[in-house]
């Protein structure tokens, strides 16, 4: 089997169908692969439409274990030499996986390759009418430029996980995802495996896969959710920790790291003060002074990029 399409879900009933109908095989051609759904618990009738409509899709079950768990779950029945994450809102455009796995099959140093994407806002089935336009992560296309793929990802701009076709042999070596997180999950498997030697690329060939966008969701990973705020903070104070321990001592590594954590800051300082100072103060730890862009910078040229962030904050708190 070359590729294994892991699928975690939880009451997706309603959406679950655009995605596996986007994996079907005269979607892509010639194609060995194997779909494996993970189902966390639902209770919408799910396990009954994959069962009924796809009986070629393998559907284990994890009881309200967490996506993370999902996944791995899928990671250990997997038997593909390859392996792509799914989510099951979200669509495999058509052919997508040819030339990834041909590339992958070509350079044996590579360990992932990434191909394109668009986002989506629909409650139904895919049209080039619902894409929408939102910033995408650079196409970086030599496999050895880990420090491009790190900055990005310190930085706050990261590839969708469904994108990405790994070797599951990397991913067995770095142990799967980090059971123990509800959110970022995708972000703490790239990070680790970025600081675990990760050589990945770029694959343009005009494929790509479509991601679902919610503008309003209260799942616990969702942009709205507070607690999620607070989890991202923990996270990138364990990442913080991780590259002093492995001594990655590039200092755009931590300005990267302390621009992401200001701009939270920035994000929640109204709304969510307690939370938001605690944003600022990890940034001035990991790095300081920040690089200050936007309406104030020749404010932080005058005075320091210090004294800039403190006169913002005092007065201009209604911007």
């Amino acid at each position: 089997m070359n590729l294994s399409v892991i699928i975690p879900t939880y009451n997706r009933a309603n959406l679950i169908r655009f995605t596996l109908d986007s994996l079907k095989k005269e979607h892509h051609s010639n194609q060995q692969y194997e779909v494996i759904v993970v189902d966390d618990g639902s209770i919408d009738g799910t396990e009954a439409i994959v069962r009924e409509d796809f009986p070629g899709v393998l559907f284990l079950k994890n009881k309200g274990m967490g996506a993370s768990a999902a996944r791995n779950t899928g990671l250990a029945a997997a038997t593909g030499k390859y392996i792509t994450y799914l989510d099951s809102d979200d669509l495999a455009g058509e052919n997508f996986y040819i030339e990834k796995i041909k590339f992958l099959d070509q350079n044996t140093g590579a360990d992932a390759c990434y191909g394109d994407y668009d986002y989506f806002e629909s409650d139904g089935p895919f049209s080039n009418d619902s894409v929408i336009f939102k910033n995408k992560y650079p196409v970086i296309a030599t496999v050895d430029d880990a420090r491009a793929h790190l900055i990005n990802y310190l930085g706050g701009n990261f590839l969708p996980s469904n994108c990405i076709v790994w070797r599951r042999s990397f991913i067995m070596q770095i142990n799967g995802h980090d059971d123990s997180l509800k959110i970022n999950q995708d972000v703490d498997l790239f990070v680790r495996a970025l600081l675990n030697g990760l050589n990945i690329a770029a694959v343009v060939d005009n494929t790509r896969v479509y991601v679902r966008h919610h503008f309003v969701d209260s799942r616990v990973g969702s942009a709205n959710s507070r607690e999620k705020k607070v989890q991202i903070l923990e996270l990138r104070k364990s990442i913080y920790n991780n590259l002093k321990k492995y001594q990655f001592n590039d200092i755009a590594y931590y300005r990267a790291l302390s621009t992401y954590l200001f701009n939270n800051w920035r994000q929640l300082r109204h709304a969510e003060p307690i939370t938001a100072a605690s944003f600022l103060n990890f940034a001035k730890e990991v790095y300081w002074p920040i690089e200050i862009k936007g309406n104030f910078g020749m404010l932080a040229k005058i005075v320091g990029p210090v004294n800039a962030v403190n006169i913002k904050y005092l007065l201009l708190k209604r911007d």
